[in-house]
């Protein structure tokens, strides 16, 4: 009823196999207990339904990975995209990938470098932009409205003058529901000065725009410069379909150095005619008067108050003027006098204020 398996009897089976048919019988037992003792299961070829199986489970991942790339529009090339820009998000998936980068050399193209600084009094940015050796990344104003943070699966880009930036750390201000969402998937330029951002007022034109305004605008560029990263540009006002800077560009940046020369004239003005001290009263009207600090402008002069007439904006304002020895200004230093600037065409006095007054009341409407 039992059998009783001992490495002797094993050895004996063994042998026992190639005997007679009882040495058969017992060679089949024996070795059947092996089999079981040693955990073995003899197993024919696989089952043609195995291969069916895996087939099958290959094709469900296909064909999940192709939905979810056909329901978030996303191509092969911007879900490559999408998936470095989230590695490069963690520190240690960044350090290896700059370690493989450094090893491969030139196989990851870097995007472009972002400027550390601030620009100068009158610079004006480089119109030019190139990203790695395949060139300039060039989106079509539809190719950017698709960054415009209503999904998840892709980064927030905005432009300013034709060139584009990633926001995407600022998600919190300018994704879905931010404070500046209205700027993202878009070049809005007009409106960072305008303040218009009603759909009529946020486009990229800037016709009409005053000195300060195109100086505000690169005062902008500076800033995304500075604290954002420049992926490309978008084709249309600035810039061409391959990336080269339009007419529209090099109009723009006349108009930032027009706008520089403005400013330093204004500056150089402010020299020569700074602003008066003044206060207003609702009841008594207001008072108007000039110390050696007023308008913020130290000097060894307090000079008097007169209107002067602005040429730049044909508007009347507040000015204290030199009012001995060798003026300032170039009409005082062509027509020569000893009472500085008092003389300058552009001048005026105020109403009822004497004409050596130092303070000028101004009364009430």
């Amino acid at each position: 009823k039992y059998l009783i398996c001992s490495r002797p009897a094993l050895m004996a089976g063994s042998v026992g196999g190639s005997g007679g048919s009882n040495g058969k019988s017992n060679g089949s037992a024996v070795g059947l207990s092996t089999e079981r003792i040693a955990g073995v299961k003899k197993r024919g070829p696989p089952s043609s339904g195995l291969y069916t199986t895996g087939l099958i489970y290959a094709a469900f991942q296909v064909a999940f990975l192709s939905f979810l790339c056909s329901y978030y529009n996303v191509g092969p090339s911007d879900a490559a995209s999408w998936v470095m820009h989230r590695l490069r998000e963690n520190e240690y998936t960044r350090s290896k990938l700059e370690y493989a980068r450094s090893w491969m050399g030139e196989t990851f193209s870097a995007p472009l470098k972002k400027s550390k600084r601030n620009m100068a009094e009158g610079e004006t940015f480089d119109p030019l932009v190139s990203q790695g050796k395949d060139g300039v990344n060039v989106l079509t104003p539809e190719q950017l409205g698709l960054f415009d943070g209503s999904r998840d699966s892709r980064p927030v880009y905005l432009a300013v003058v034709g060139r584009v930036y990633d926001v995407d750390k600022g998600k919190k201000h300018y994704g879905k529901g931010g404070g500046y969402s209205f700027f993202a998937g878009r070049d809005a330029t007009r409106a960072f000065v305008s303040g218009d951002f009603t759909p009529s007022g946020l486009r990229d034109d800037v016709d009409g725009l005053s000195h300060e305004d195109i100086l505000g605008i690169r005062d902008w560029v500076a800033f995304y410069e500075k604290d954002y990263t420049l992926v490309g540009v978008v084709s249309g006002r600035y810039y061409d379909s391959e990336g080269a800077p339009t007419d529209e560009m090099t109009n723009f940046l006349s108009r930032v150095q027009a706008a520089t020369e403005w400013r330093e004239a204004k500056a150089a003005e402010a020299e020569v005619f700074p602003p008066c001290n003044s206060e207003w009263h609702k009841d008594s009207g207001g008072r108007v008067w000039c110390t050696k600090r007023s308008g913020g402008i130290e000097r060894e002069w307090s000079g008097l108050p007169r209107l002067y007439l602005d040429p730049a904006t044909s508007q009347k304002r507040c000015v204290c003027v030199k009012n001995f020895g060798e003026g300032l200004s170039i009409h005082a230093q062509t027509s020569g006098g000893n009472r500085g600037d008092l003389d300058h065409p552009a001048l005026e006095l105020y109403p009822n204020c004497k004409e050596t007054a130092n303070s000028c009341k101004i009364e009430s409407d």
